[in-house]
């Protein structure tokens, strides 16, 4: 067995229909208990929150609770959540997401300003409709001026979505994936394919599937979940307090403009440091992961 992966099931196919039939099963069941929270709260913007709260704990961490519990008698191991990281991994890991903003900024600005052909205008149409709803969404959820506000939405968007995205993306379908024959690179990358899917964002698809791959990869090399936990609660996090000033303080730095105006030379290099930069240290940080023996 490689280094990499600790877990095996004896029926992965079953492990992965019962996964996708709990998350089928909570998404339907999800709308409907919302549904009963907007009639008893008075307070939109509060609704909101316990919605999405409800919806992070149904629809991701049940399922990869629940699979693991009736697919393994060690559903901890199988779903990464026994193995601590060191400081350094963590500290490394966010170190290379922080370095690839320059280049993923540009990722996302090219992402954005796809245009679909004539033919599939009131596709295009639609597509941009669902953009504008979710950016809607978190709009409404980082509105608080005061700090307490901003607190309270880090939590939702950073902490608990973070740390059921992986639950169920990385630790329940990456992990039950690689118990298959699929090859682990194929496992990653299938994986950040429907989590990209999921999202239901098609210009922020190419972005968000190379941050799920990497997310992948986080695990994959670590045979933890905590590692893409932290990442991702960081980057989520920071996307809520950059919203958040953003709205509050018009005038404030907006990181996703970084590296973007490529007809300046600065920013042409800044990109390029960046991705040589992330390059080197994810190799760093593949031979630090593979250091780490049982």
């Amino acid at each position: 067995m490689s280094k990499f992966n600790d877990v095996k099931l004896a029926q992965p196919r079953l492990a992965i229909m019962l996964l996708f039939a709990f998350f089928a099963f909570f998404l339907i069941l999800t709308p409907i208990l919302g549904g009963l929270i907007s009639k008893i709260c008075d307070r939109p913007e509060v609704a909101m929150r316990m919605y999405i709260i409800l919806q992070d704990v149904l629809v991701f961490i049940l399922p990869a609770i629940l699979t693991g519990m009736l697919c393994t008698r060690l559903p901890a191991r199988l779903l990464g959540l026994d193995r601590w990281i060191t400081p350094s991994q963590g500290v490394l890991a966010i170190l290379i997401l922080i370095c690839s903003m320059p280049f993923m900024n540009v990722i996302v600005e090219w992402n954005k300003g796809i245009s679909l052909p004539e033919s599939m205008a009131e596709l295009e149409t639609m597509f941009r409709n669902m953009e504008n709803a979710a950016q809607a969404v978190v709009d409404n959820l980082m509105s608080g001026a005061s700090v307490g506000s901003l607190i309270v939405s880090i939590l939702i968007v950073g902490v608990l979505a973070g740390l059921s995205e992986e639950l169920f993306f990385r630790g329940a379908m990456q992990r039950i994936f690689m118990c298959t024959k699929m090859n682990p690179h194929m496992a990653v990358w299938s994986v950040a394919l429907i989590f990209s899917v999921f999202h239901f964002q098609f210009f922020g698809f190419v972005p968000r599937l190379i941050l799920g791959a990497y997310f992948g990869y986080l695990l994959w090399w670590s045979r933890s979940v905590w590692l893409p936990v932290i990442v991702h609660v960081t980057n989520n996090s920071l996307v809520a307090y950059f919203t958040w000033d953003g709205i509050n303080d018009p005038e404030a730095l907006n990181p996703d403009s970084i590296g973007t105006d490529l007809g300046a030379t600065s920013d042409v290099v800044l990109v390029c440091v960046s991705v040589l930069v992330t390059i080197g240290l994810l190799y760093c940080l593949f031979k630090m992961c593979n250091s780490v023996r049982e």
